[in-house]
């Protein structure tokens, strides 16, 4: 009972702070989908690239990801994704010091690192709401990236629901 009344709360005051905040046009209108997809995909690389290649083998990528909404005015993002397996023992540092340096030097781009499930993450932030998280898992020797490519218009043939 007490967590609904909680609850309840929270949601009405986020309410009332919705009138307060500014709506900024975050689309790309020039970027066609094969190229937010591609371009999107290039970082995933990138970042692999980052990385000492005598400590990572394996990369799978995505061939196909989903659509998300990333504007109030019909903008949606591809998101997709790539794995990779780094050789066993290997520290967080060898593996995302590298691409939090190669990273933050990008004019357009700018690097966090937090520490999350005992993961180590490493956030990039991109142009149009761009983003990539790398997620390092010890345990299971994994580096999962997941992307999100600007924000753009889709063609009138293809539906949110497609992947692509």
């Amino acid at each position: 009972m007490r967590t609904r009344a909680s609850l309840a709360l929270l949601v009405a005051f986020m309410g009332s702070l919705s009138g307060c905040v500014s709506i900024v046009d975050v689309v790309d209108r020039d970027l066609s989908l094969p190229d937010a997809k591609a371009h999107t995909q290039s970082i995933e690389r990138e970042i692999v690239e980052a990385m000492p290649s005598e400590l990572v083998y394996s990369v799978e990528q995505k061939e196909t990801g989903t659509f998300l909404a990333c504007s109030r005015g019909g903008g949606e993002q591809w998101a997709g994704g790539l794995t990779a397996k780094a050789r066993p023992g290997v520290l967080p540092d060898e593996l995302l010091g590298n691409i939090e340096e190669q990273f933050s030097e990008k004019a357009d781009m700018s690097v966090s690192r937090r520490v999350e499930d005992e993961d180590s993450l490493v956030d990039i932030a991109g142009p149009h709401s761009s983003f990539w998280i790398v997620r390092y898992d010890p345990v299971q020797a994994e580096i999962r990236i997941v992307s999100f490519s600007p924000c753009i218009y889709l063609p009138e043939d293809v539906w949110r629901g497609d992947k692509y």
